[in-house]
């Protein structure tokens, strides 16, 4: 997800409607705390040694990464929700990087994923992305139970490591194959460290047996699926503008002789059937069949992480994409 954004909104406490969509039945929320969190970001990466000269803070303005938290995290406030305002901005500040310093070929992406991956056990590297990273990191596992911890590590490592195999698809100017592709994108699309935040700021962090239901993990991978459609149907016109051959719609061009509104057409349908899969997986986990044995506190944290977590990340990103100039080309 990266790009340059024009704001949502010239008022950050009023960001713009996204377009309805009638197929995604998720309420639309955003934090209350969203204008403070707006006010008070960009102290983070600037203590970093981010955004030094006016240029940099108003393209980083123009992000709204305060906006995407706050649609991804509605119930959190405070130093909470300026841990998910953080956790996006770093996400952006990484891509830059890959475009503008580190991505000029595999090896250099690989050193800086390793620099960057210390920061999973907390450790800093003295570079400031890494050393950010790192700082992002500590304040999100505060307090939190080991199997979260592990969860979400081996999330961040496969995110990061996956951005390597891009790299090299670049390099050798040869664009991935539809099933390669999404093989990858659903690790680079960076949904699976949102939702793991989500278990904290909205209070309903899964032990591993309940993260583990088969119910859930499909859940998890429809969410990933809807985003990657949605982003690179949004974000298409400007990946092709750009030379960017791996790209959903385009993938589905090559790989089946289609034309490029046929291969939109491909890539809503795929949007549509996911969300389709996401919502007969709730339905059945909600059934006693899935969930007879589990008591009333598991069943309604359950709920919770299915609605809290996931439904407000398809529904954020949703709105987000549909909201922002940022896939724009």
């Amino acid at each position: 997800m990266t790009s340059t954004a024009e704001p949502l909104s010239a008022d950050p406490g009023t960001p713009a409607q996204a377009p309805a969509l009638d197929s995604v039945p998720f309420p639309r929320r955003i934090s209350p705390d969203f204008r403070a969190a707006h006010d008070r970001h960009l102290g983070w990466p600037e203590s970093f040694g981010f955004l030094s000269t006016e240029a940099e803070r108003a393209h980083h303005l123009k992000g709204q990464f305060p906006l995407i938290a706050a649609m991804f995290y509605p119930n959190a406030t405070g130093s909470e929700l300026d841990i998910g305002v953080d956790q996006q901005s770093w996400y952006f500040l990484f891509d830059d990087a890959l475009d503008e310093q580190w991505g000029g070929s595999p090896e250099r992406v690989r050193h800086l994923v390793g620099l960057v991956k210390e920061g999973v056990t907390g450790e800093a590297s003295p570079l400031p992305l890494a050393g950010a990273f790192a700082d992002m990191r500590r304040r999100s596992c505060r307090d939190m139970p080991a199997d979260w911890i592990q969860r979400s590590a081996a999330h961040w490592s496969s995110y990061l490591d996956h951005h390597v195999h891009e790299a090299r698809s670049r390099q050798a100017g040869t664009p991935m194959s539809l099933g390669t592709y999404l093989r990858v994108r659903r690790h680079t699309i960076g949904v699976a460290p949102v939702v793991d935040l989500a278990e904290r700021l909205s209070s309903c962090v899964l032990p591993d047996h309940l993260y583990a239901l088969p119910h859930l993990s499909v859940m998890r991978e429809m969410t990933k699926t809807f985003i990657i459609c949605d982003n690179d149907i949004v974000s298409l016109d400007k990946d092709a503008a750009l030379g960017e051959q791996n790209n959903l719609v385009l993938c589905l061009e090559r790989e089946h002789g289609l034309s490029r509104p046929e291969a939109v057409d491909r890539a809503l349908h795929r949007r549509s059937e996911a969300l389709e899969l996401f919502t007969s997986a709730h339905r059945a986990l909600l059934g006693t069949a899935a969930t007879g044995h589990l008591d009333p506190a598991e069943r309604d944290l359950l709920h919770r992480y299915c609605t809290e977590a996931l439904q407000t990340t398809i529904r954020g990103a949703y709105d987000w994409h549909h909201a922002s100039t940022r896939y724009r080309g």
